[in-house]
């Protein structure tokens, strides 16, 4: 099969590699031709991957028509930040129906829509054979150096998750398949908004009793967005929704943990929003969950206390002192 893939970072190029192992062909887009030199000589990214090589069959193009007219099936993995100005040019080369992988998670804060919705509003209806989102625990790097790892395929339609399912799977990646996309996808962006809280945690000084403490809170105030959104149950459970979370909770190559680290470290959010320039996904879905909380008047005291940080300029020590003091109730 020939598979386009939208972006060239990191977990762009771990799926490349997984595709490309499985006997597809592919060919990545770049916006920068420097990177896709680099990708097309060397088989290296550094500035994602330092010294990892990936497999040589991946091939890279800076024309996103020559990808589009390429491909039967597109992998989009770029920052959900940018997934609409992609979508809306993508829109113009698209000329027979394709299936579509959304390989990004988070949500989009401006149209209040999942990945999966956002696609669906920006390329038209005519143009798409299905959508499904590839969702679960994984960093890059691990998947690339054969870590055994396990994702979902989540799809409104069982045949197009099945058949993302046996595209991914081989000896060490493992596809299971859902249809919970609402879930999923929710799920998949709230754990990186509770892993900055995490972060934040270690950085003050915070050890294991601590981060035991929010990630069991942290998964209250998921699955009470969740039932909001009628997620189902199982999900939260699965791969998208307590594997994902445990994953990016525990360990600093997750950009949101990381992130909720060094502004832990300094007790202030100034410098970490002046001077970063990675992305940082939860920090968009933390904006939304706060418009949800004060829409509709959800109870989220920890995702509510990571907005008034990052964007309010609250110390996280006062944060995490306010949680601690708050009235006594029943844990249920």
């Amino acid at each position: 099969m020939r598979i386009g893939v939208i972006g060239s970072g990191s977990f762009a190029l771990a799926l490349s590699n997984i595709l490309c192992e499985n006997n597809h062909e592919v060919l990545v887009y770049s916006r920068n031709e420097s990177t896709k030199n680099e990708i097309n000589n060397f088989h290296t990214n550094k500035a994602y991957l330092n010294d990892l090589k990936f497999n040589e069959n991946i091939k890279c193009s800076i024309s996103l028509k020559e990808v589009i007219a390429f491909s039967s099936t597109i992998l989009i993995c770029i920052p959900s930040s940018y997934i609409k100005g992609i979508l809306i040019e993508m829109n113009k080369y698209i000329t027979s129906k394709v299936d579509i992988i959304n390989g990004t998670k988070g949500l989009d804060f401006e149209d209040k829509l999942t990945i999966q919705q956002v696609i669906r509003k920006y390329i038209d209806g005519s143009k798409i054979n299905s959508v499904t989102s590839l969702l679960g625990p994984g960093f890059a790097k691990e998947i690339i150096t054969h870590n055994l790892t396990l994702v979902c395929a989540c799809s409104l339609s069982l045949e197009a998750a099945k058949k993302v399912q046996v595209l991914f799977s081989n000896q060490y990646f493992r596809v299971y398949t859902s249809l919970d996309v609402i879930g999923s996808e929710i799920y998949s962006s709230l754990k990186n908004a509770i892993a900055i809280a995490s972060g934040i945690c270690l950085g003050l000084g915070y050890n294991e009793n601590t981060k035991a403490a929010l990630i069991t809170r942290g998964l209250k105030e998921m699955k009470e967005v969740g039932k909001f959104f009628h997620a189902k149950e199982e999900t939260f459970y699965g791969l998208t929704g307590m594997g994902d979370l445990i994953l990016t909770c525990n360990s600093k190559n997750s950009r949101n943990f990381s992130s909720g680290y060094q502004i832990g470290l300094e007790d202030s959010s100034e410098n970490f929003l002046k001077n970063n320039t990675q992305t940082v996904e939860g920090l968009n879905t933390i904006k939304l969950v706060k418009y949800l909380i004060d829409k509709f008047n959800l109870n989220l005291p920890i995702l509510n206390a990571l907005y008034l940080v990052i964007y309010e300029g609250l110390k996280p020590s006062i944060a995490i002192k306010n949680l601690m003091l708050r009235p006594l109730k029943d844990e249920d």
